[in-house]
């Protein structure tokens, strides 16, 4: 009969510490990869014990570099959500997670200009709230041009000249 193993012991004994090394991120050092179950988005699930399943990146987190601090979440560096390694991941906002991605939030986040070429600045920026929670910016120098558009010369005119675009 073999000793019962310890939850750190049952834990790492499903990661593989020889994972990819993030092209992004070369720097890193290669991911240790959960090798357990995973969710429909790839994160790593764990069992600490019998009705107490845990994201596997978030127990590595805590384990290496205490808990995670309220309001933050741990965030992967290395964009790898089967990662454990606790130096791949920061804490960080959810906010400042969000916008370090690859997703749609992210890449829209990142434009300087409007479809239309103005600067996203300070001055020309305006923001609208939405139904569902957050807001949406948009460029207040082409809503000045169909504002002037509408007032002007009507809808049909408005739609020709946004269509030249």
């Amino acid at each position: 009969m073999s000793p019962r193993q310890t939850t750190e012991e049952r834990f790492w004994a499903k990661v593989n510490k020889n994972g990819p090394v993030p092209t992004h991120r070369p720097d890193l050092g290669p991911c240790w990869v959960w090798m357990g179950s995973l969710s429909d988005k790839g994160y790593g699930r764990f069992d600490v014990y019998p009705g107490k399943k845990v994201r596997a990146h978030r127990w590595a987190f805590e384990e290496a570099k205490g808990p995670i601090p309220q309001g933050l979440v741990p965030d992967h560096l290395c964009r790898t959500p089967a990662c454990v390694r606790p130096g791949h991941m920061e804490a960080v906002t959810n906010f400042e997670n969000t916008i370090r991605g690859t997703g749609v939030t992210a890449t829209n986040s990142a434009k300087t200009h409007c479809p239309r070429g103005h600067f996203y600045d300070l001055l020309n920026t305006g923001f609208w709230k939405r139904k569902e929670g957050g807001q949406s910016r948009y460029c207040r120098q082409c809503e000045a041009d169909w504002a002037r558009l509408r007032r002007g010369r009507g809808n049909e005119a408005r739609r020709e000249e946004i269509s030249n675009v």
